[in-house]
């Protein structure tokens, strides 16, 4: 599925944001679709999941 692992969608931080915008920078030669590696998971803090997606739109 995806490249993210879904326990930075529970741990959150600066390594969230580190990561997302390392996966960004791998892809950025062409189009890529952002994605969890399995989906948001049920103990996901609904605040690194917006932490991701702004992360994500700069």
């Amino acid at each position: 599925q995806g490249n993210l692992a879904p326990g930075h969608m529970v741990t959150g931080g600066q390594a969230l944001i580190d990561e997302t915008k390392r996966i960004i920078k791998t892809f950025s030669k062409g189009p890529h679709i952002f994605n969890l590696g399995h989906g948001i998971t049920p103990d996901a803090d609904p605040e690194n999941v917006q932490l991701m997606i702004d992360t994500i739109r700069g």
